[in-house]
């Protein structure tokens, strides 16, 4: 029988309600506990609540893995088995082989996130309770799936709020440096170690799609383009001439290999090493369509006003030099920065620069990237559509 965890009155609303964190200030009583142990969890009347896993030390002390009275080894193959269902139902793996498989609490396994690329797994375990759970989670992964290797890729800034130390490890089999994968039926070369998150940016598929439904005959710029996923599916889709403008060597060079691989035309991809601001300040934008999905601007609160700065002025500088009837995909993967608040930054330089902006579509994170609708938090992907006139 598991210890018990005992909230303060009336704080058991935002479990009756499924929201799966729990902060120090709801607990009345907790039992001498070790780091990242699952405790039930009872209202001060006595009633069941969820099983979650405690930090003895943060604000946020608890995360639930269960509203239900589940064995732990059941709830764990129960949560990867929904899981994989999900992910089964929205891709083929004939024309796409990387996607996530976990989500953190979108799939009731809170802290832990995994990606798969083909036959190798990349995890990232940022809790003392996830990490308590690691060699479960793997032993469960490796008998659903038929991985040749597992990486585990726990480098976040996470970890150290909870008092663990980054963690980059091989966990089972072999992981190459590189290797080649699918989306969508195009190739892109991934290097799972060394890459930026685990490898590639999964959760702007469908924004890379979207690109592809409109790039046909233009001049397309892809600002932070990384190893060039977005400019991929504009060559792909017949774009008269594609320039991708990243910061990082090794990020252009997979970009230029991504080009060759996939047999498109060398001359009709120009590739810059080059700080983005500096880029745009310095250059002319005869562009038909521009793409900015910067990194996180905002990593904590506290970053916000910086942050805010940025995004405007990356939009800034874009929509004062893009030309008549252009086309413009602006992103923010900032939790801190939400739609509304996004959507006023994108208002207000458009203003200032005295432009005709119309939004032709918002977009999210992809679906192998849900969201808990009892956990907002999970909702960091937005991306704006617009027509520059």
């Amino acid at each position: 029988m598991k210890k018990r965890a005992v909230l303060k009155p009336g704080r058991e609303k935002s479990l009756l309600h499924r929201h799966p964190w729990i902060f120090s200030g709801a607990i009345d009583s907790l039992p001498e506990f070790e780091q990242g142990e699952i405790l039930e969890v009872y209202s001060f009347s006595g009633q069941y609540l969820a099983q979650a896993y405690f930090h003895k030390d943060n604000s946020l002390a608890a995360r639930v893995l269960t509203f239900d009275c589940d064995l732990e080894d059941v709830m764990l193959n129960k949560h990867l088995d929904r899981a994989i269902a999900l992910r089964k139902k929205i891709f083929s793996q004939k024309t796409t082989n990387c996607f996530r498989l976990v989500n953190s609490e979108a799939d009731e396994l809170p802290g832990l996130i995994i990606d798969i690329y083909d036959t190798i797994a990349v995890m990232q375990i940022n809790t003392w309770g996830m990490q308590r759970l690691k060699e479960k989670i793997l032993s469960l992964l490796l008998k659903k799936f038929p991985l040749k290797g597992v990486l585990e890729k726990s480098v976040s800034s996470a970890r150290l709020q909870e008092g663990l130390e980054k963690q980059k490890a091989i966990v089972f089999g072999e992981v190459p440096q590189e290797l080649i994968v699918k989306e969508n039926g195009l190739f892109m070369h991934v290097a799972p170690e060394e890459g930026q998150k685990t490898g590639l940016f999964l959760d702007q598929r469908e924004m890379r799609q979207l690109i592809f439904h409109h790039a046909k005959g233009k001049r397309v710029l892809n600002c932070f383009s990384y190893t060039g996923g977005f400019s991929l599916f504009a060559l792909a889709a017949g774009a008269k001439h594609v320039t991708s403008i990243d910061i990082s060597k090794k990020a252009c060079e997979l970009a230029r290999k991504n080009t060759l691989l996939n047999k498109f035309p060398i001359e009709a991809h120009t590739i810059i090493q080059a700080d983005v601001f500096e880029y745009l300040r310095q250059k002319e934008l005869p562009f038909d369509l521009v793409i900015l999905d910067p990194p996180a601007f905002a990593k904590r609160r506290q970053d916000l006003h910086n942050a805010c700065y940025g995004y405007k002025e990356i939009n800034r500088l874009s929509l004062a030099k893009m030309p008549y009837d252009s086309l413009l995909l602006s992103s923010s993967c900032s939790y801190f920065i939400n739609e509304p608040l996004f959507r006023q930054l994108l208002f207000q330089v458009a203003a200032d620069v005295k432009r005709s902006v119309s939004i032709l579509s918002k977009h999210i994170q992809t679906p192998d990237h849900p969201i808990s609708l009892f956990h907002p938090e999970g909702d960091y992907l937005k991306s704006f559509f617009l027509r520059v006139c």
